[in-house]
């Protein structure tokens, strides 16, 4: 992540964030996209912008699991990629919560800085 010093301690802007993070085990791309959209720049943004990489990210594993377990091969892989989003989207929003900066590991970079 870029070492720019956004203004984290802001209580509505980090719970802002955590809602962000949180809702993506919920509904998905849907929340980090909007707060996206909704911010013009600063730590939320940014927030959401990793956010939302990791959301499309893991909607292409979805994807590509199900295609696996089509032919029996990855049986497994849809409840490992649930258990991977739950605890990437957990550990971000205790991350944030606490106005640290926080990258989703095995993220493919769609939306670029």
């Amino acid at each position: 992540m870029n070492n720019i010093n956004y203004d984290s301690n802001s209580e509505s802007d980090r719970l802002m964030v955590v809602l962000t993070h949180i809702g993506g085990i919920f509904f998905g791309f849907a929340p980090s996209l909007l707060v996206y959209l909704v911010k013009n720049e600063g730590w939320v943004k940014e927030n959401a912008r990793n956010a939302l990489n990791w959301q499309l990210t893991s909607l292409i594993y979805y994807g590509i699991s199900w295609v696996l377990v089509l032919v029996i091969i990855g049986l497994f892989l849809p409840w490992l990629i649930v258990v991977l989003n739950v605890v990437f989207c957990l550990v971000a929003a205790i991350r944030s919560s606490k106005g640290e900066d926080y990258k989703y590991p095995l993220t493919i970079e769609f939306i670029k800085s």
